[in-house]
């Protein structure tokens, strides 16, 4: 109960705040979207010499797509988990105040009628508290998948400046920036999936 309702940033804040920075994340994909749209147009453009960079925008887009995929999921499992945060907070209050109750009227005739609703919220609570950590669990086993799979962005953009480099010379500065493209949009991602991350860690 206190790891929801009392710890030093409630829960639902802290999947609010997920929520927040993987919403960046969406406009981030679209970048490499483009970045992977203007490769191909410019690689149609010259032609059978950039038919290796050619197909790697195939893998630039898929990169894109499937972080996209990936950031709409955690998101959604965010939203979840807090509106499930709120109403296990909410139930804990409500279970605080009828233990309260059933404490301070203990000797009252009727304090036994209490009992069916304490069970109930009990119930309740139990209920909430796991749907709310089997969410939490889903969303860091994601964060962690999405952040090992854009390592392979690295790789990608390495690969996009050896292909640039057998292109004519007056068309490897294109080239180029697509790759320094993939780089730096990805380690923005990777950046806002890590404080993702460490908004679960510092719990």
């Amino acid at each position: 109960m206190q790891n929801i309702s009392q710890g030093r940033r409630p829960y639902y804040v802290t999947a609010a705040m997920v929520a927040a920075e993987l919403n960046h994340t969406l406009a981030s994909c679209k970048e490499i979207n483009l970045t992977a749209s203007n490769a191909q147009a410019a690689s149609s453009r010259i032609g059978s010499a950039a038919l290796g960079f050619k197909a790697l925008t195939h893998y630039i887009d898929e990169l894109a797509g499937y972080t996209k995929r990936a950031a709409n999921e955690i998101n959604q499992l965010a939203k979840e988990a807090s509106k499930l945060a709120t109403r296990t907070a909410r139930t804990a209050t409500a279970l605080h105040y009828f233990h309260a109750a059933r404490d301070k009227a203990s000797s009252a005739t009727y304090a036994y009628s209490m009992a069916g609703a304490i069970e109930t919220t009990e119930e309740n609570y139990a209920r909430l508290e796991s749907d709310f950590n089997q969410v939490l669990s889903k969303m860091q086993v994601q964060l962690l998948d999405l952040k090992q799979n854009l390592r392979s962005a690295n790789a990608l953009a390495s690969i996009c400046r050896v292909e640039a480099c057998r292109v004519d010379g007056r068309f490897q500065a294109i080239f180029v920036d697509v790759a320094n493209k993939v780089d730096t949009v990805a380690a923005q991602i990777r950046e806002r999936v890590d404080t993702a991350i460490r908004l679960f860690d510092s719990h």
